[in-house]
């Protein structure tokens, strides 16, 4: 009896931390395709196996789409996991590409298929688990992705920007990625609300921990890490999220694009854009845009520039057109 009461109340303790932190979703993108696939492939006792997953068609064909892997690696064990892609228009398969825990796929040409395969060696002869595997996809439109996709033109600041405080990883308690990241060049900056949590709903560090969780965890997910570059608070407290040179999960196509969240919901009539969130907001773009030389007038876009969603909402985006203003102000140009 004393055993199940110490689970009940620490039942009751979850929940509480849980309805504390208030609801955690964060304003993603709704994809038009998504599935998440327990495939059951497992290596124990042996030292190599190789498990394909059949070929998953897509109907209709899409322009982006994201992949993210769950896996139990035995302790001795290397895993690789390779994806591969059918061409709408052609029918041909690519070759299979090797990736860690997230594949995005991001082209003008859509796709009409794809296919994962994993290989496992393990000298140690463990246990590893392809527990699950997620994919979350949609079309923009041919010239919509040569529009994203194509080189900025250049842009070369007068000045260098110094990073504004920003509260590290450790310092948030975030946990580790399921592993490696891939790597981009930042290019463009896209500027997001949460929607949920609310502005009301925001306890700090606590807060950013339950995101990383929906993003990690939830089946509608299970990505990689937090989604997120760059996290305020309302109260202008700015969290690193995603290191800015990894490709995140936030607004398809994702490459060479970084994310930064207001926590809050900037729609009509809910939560106000606070002087807080507009310093946070101007210096850590400044920053970036410094260091990355990123144009703030044609590059620093609202994640409804690529999306049907209203996010970052009119009282965040209606103000990025003087936020690009004054970054230009302090950062400068090279003529």
């Amino acid at each position: 009896m004393k055993n199940r009461s110490r689970v009940f109340c620490c039942c009751l303790l979850t929940l509480g931390m849980m309805l504390a932190v208030g609801a955690v979703r964060a304003d993603e993108d709704i994809p038009t395709y998504k599935v998440a696939v327990t495939p059951g492939f497992q290596l124990a006792g042996q030292v190599f196996g190789r498990f394909e997953t059949p070929a998953y068609a897509l109907e209709p064909a899409l322009d982006n789409l994201l992949i993210s892997v769950d896996i139990k690696r035995a302790a001795k064990a290397v895993v690789s996991s390779y994806a591969r892609f059918r061409d709408a228009k052609t029918g041909r398969w690519t070759r299979y590409e090797q990736f860690e825990t997230e594949f995005h796929y991001a082209g003008v040409q859509p796709v009409s298929g794809y296919q994962l395969l994993f290989v496992i060696l393990d000298l140690g002869k463990g246990r590893s688990v392809v527990e699950r595997f997620t994919a979350q996809g949609r079309t923009l439109g041919e010239e919509a992705m040569e529009a994203i996709l194509k080189q900025p033109l250049p842009f070369t600041p007068a000045r260098a920007w110094p990073q504004p405080p920003i509260v590290s990883r450790a310092e948030w308690k975030a946990r580790p990625p399921k592993g490696e990241y891939k790597y981009h060049t930042p290019q463009k900056i896209v500027v997001h609300h949460t929607w949920k949590p609310t502005a009301s709903q925001y306890t700090g560090a606590a807060t950013i921990r339950g995101i990383q969780n929906y993003h990690m965890d939830d089946p509608n997910t299970g990505w990689a890490d937090i989604g997120y570059h760059f996290l305020i608070g309302p109260d202008g407290v700015i969290y690193a999220g995603r290191p800015e040179k990894a490709v995140g999960a936030h607004c398809p196509p994702n490459v060479n694009m970084v994310g930064v969240n207001v926590i809050g919901d900037y729609d009509p009539g809910q939560d106000q854009v606070t002087p807080a969130i507009d310093k946070s907001l101007v210096e850590v773009l400044s920053w970036l845009c410094s260091t990355y030389k990123i144009d703030p007038r044609t590059q620093i876009y609202g994640h409804r520039n690529f999306s049907s969603k209203s996010c970052p909402g009119d009282g965040v985006y209606d103000k990025l057109p003087a936020y690009r203003e004054e970054i230009l102000k302090n950062i400068g140009e090279k003529k």
